[in-house]
């Protein structure tokens, strides 16, 4: 397998799409080689199956223009810091190669966002030890690896950087819509999740990223190391 320019780990199916889809579908037309790895099959969701819901995460990664998807069928709801479940991960990241590592960010409501965020993190330290694991590939470590800020979250993360999705909102909304599962009534249920009331939030949240650098719409990112810019005058945003 060609090594990927962009890989997007999180916890569950639909999650990528939420926190980071319109940079995919941005990167994706540009031309870059992109990979989803769903750590869970989001089995333990109150919605859906985990067969209705891989091939919902097909078809949104069609949407996003996606090259591959997968997922290493970890514990949903029980995802842990152990080395196990790391390893599974460091696997993958080796197979993958990576260049550019997504993943979500540890301040996370949902137990599993949060512990996906340091497991994601903890891997891509271990898969560039060369003497680690031998039996899981060659050794690999991404080049950077940054964390997408929720889109739900009622407390907002200060992003390191943000970008500006307002040509790809729309599609990125398409492939959240294909989870159509999850705005069902689940069984016992007699109301469904409305579509455009969620859709409201993630565009309220959108709009405030996008407010931080002069655009309609926005993702937000954070990094934990210094990022280095080749060219000061390719920054954009808000003049001060």
């Amino acid at each position: 397998m060609d090594p990927f320019d962009i890989a997007g780990l999180c916890a569950h199916p639909d999650d990528a799409e939420l926190v980071m889809g319109g940079t995919l579908v941005r990167e994706a037309a540009a031309g870059r080689r992109i990979a989803l790895v769903d750590l869970t099959r989001g089995e333990s969701g109150s919605r859906g199956t985990p067969e209705v819901r891989a091939k919902e995460a097909e078809a949104a990664a069609r949407i996003l223009g996606v090259t591959h998807r997968e997922s290493l069928g970890l514990p949903d709801s029980a995802l842990e810091r152990s080395v196990e479940q790391r390893d599974v991960v460091v696997a993958a990241l080796r197979r993958l190669r990576p260049a550019i590592v997504i993943t979500q960010h540890w301040e996370q409501r949902h137990p599993d966002h949060a512990m996906a965020s340091h497991l994601v993190y903890d891997a891509c330290f271990m898969a560039g030890l060369k003497n680690y694991r031998k039996d899981l590939g060659p050794a690999f470590r991404p080049r950077k690896v940054v964390f997408a800020t929720s889109m739900t979250e009622a407390v907002e993360v200060q992003p390191s950087f943000v970008v500006d999705i307002s040509a790809t909102f729309a599609t990125k909304m398409q492939a959240i819509r294909a989870f159509t599962s999850q705005f069902e009534p689940a069984p016992g249920e007699t109301v469904a999740l409305p579509f455009e009331k969620f859709q409201d939030a993630i565009e309220l949240t959108a709009r405030r990223h996008g407010q931080r650098v002069g655009v309609a719409y926005g993702e937000g990112f954070v990094t934990r190391e210094p990022v280095e810019v080749d060219d000061l005058l390719a920054l954009r945003g808000r003049s001060i």
